[in-house]
């Protein structure tokens, strides 16, 4: 919202005004920018154009990377590549991530998903819904009602186990887990399983395609590229993960795991930093505004920053009374 409080987008290097009154809510995807206009209709803003959409009185929307999902009252839908799609009449609950939704369907008891524009029948005529449901990127893992844990795949249903996991979570080509037989901790990667410690991890999380976690005697490993390694023989100070980006801190480092590399971006670790897919945004020391992004780290201001937010590979950032700008692609706007 600019400062007469209109709704403008910013799209690949281009300013465009999508609504001159005030706006109800907006949220911005990889794919979409939607929002309740102040009349309360639904409308989706996508390659260059907007959509009228449904109206928005009752109504919960959802952005992922290349997604819409949006549900009125017991209905849920699906807006991808400028089509919509009802996926359900009622549905009573759902798990939504990047490229892909799990739901359930209360009329006719199937769990399906929604994946590059087609709905798959995972479990037809259920008793109950699973019992637990998680999205990864392009994975979804789930309990179902007989205790099973199976995962969907690129199209195709894997059983990893006939009894729950204790914790499981999901990411884009695995699922990492803890099975309830021995406590071992396993992982499922591009449609294969191993077990990759006799001991059930501290903590772990996952993101496109890598995994860090914290083994039983403290050492803090990454999985990425098919393979295992240390980065420290002591736990982190904190880390996340989020797409292809790992943040960590040790010793008053603040570092980066990126695509097999590790970057130290500073020696003091920043109160306040923004992980995005590619890199991560934050303020350092000196109250200068940089960006970590693609191997690369750039100082976008080097003003008083009032607020900023990394969403998928561009950082918005406020300075002064009113001004708004965007660092995209190595530039300012």
């Amino acid at each position: 919202m600019d400062y007469r409080n209109y709704l403008q987008a910013f799209d690949n290097g281009v300013f465009r005004q999508l609504e001159y009154l005030p706006v109800k809510s907006f949220r911005a995807g990889g794919a979409a920018i939607a929002y309740i206009d102040n009349t309360n209709e639904f409308r989706i803003y996508s390659d260059e154009q907007k959509f009228d959409m449904t109206f928005g009185g009752n109504l919960s929307y959802f952005m992922t990377d290349y997604l819409v999902a949006y549900r009125v009252g017991n209905v849920l839908s699906v807006f991808e590549k400028q089509h919509s799609l009802n996926l359900s009449y009622y549905c009573s609950i759902y798990s939504i991530s990047d490229s892909l939704i799990g739901f359930f369907d209360e009329s006719n008891y199937n769990f399906s998903v929604y994946y590059k524009g087609n709905v798959t029948d995972l479990e037809s005529s259920m008793m109950e819904p699973p019992k637990k449901i998680k999205t990864g990127s392009n994975t979804l893992a789930y309990v179902n009602q007989s205790n099973y844990f199976k995962v969907f795949y690129r199209g195709k249903t894997y059983l990893l186990d006939d009894i729950a996991p204790v914790r499981f979570e999901a990411g884009r080509d695995l699922v990492a887990y803890i099975d309830d037989y021995n406590r071992y901790f396993h992982l499922f990667y591009k449609g294969d399983t191993a077990r990759i410690e006799t001991f059930a991890p501290d903590s772990f999380k996952l993101g496109f395609g890598i995994m860090a976690y914290v083994d039983n005697l403290g050492n803090f490993r990454v999985f990425s590229d098919g393979a295992t390694r240390r980065l420290l023989s002591a736990p982190p100070d904190f880390f996340k993960v989020k797409g292809n980006t790992l943040v960590y801190a040790s010793n008053n480092n603040f570092n980066v795991f990126y695509k097999g590399e590790i970057f130290l971006l500073e020696d003091f670790i920043p109160q306040d930093f923004q992980v995005g897919n590619d890199g991560v945004a934050y303020i350092d020391v000196s109250g200068r505004l940089k960006l970590f992004q693609e191997g690369k780290t750039h100082t976008v201001s080097y003003e008083v920053i009032n607020k900023y937010q990394l969403n998928g590979n561009v950082l918005t950032y406020s300075v002064g009374t009113n001004t708004t700008n965007f660092f995209w692609n190595g530039k300012n706007y």
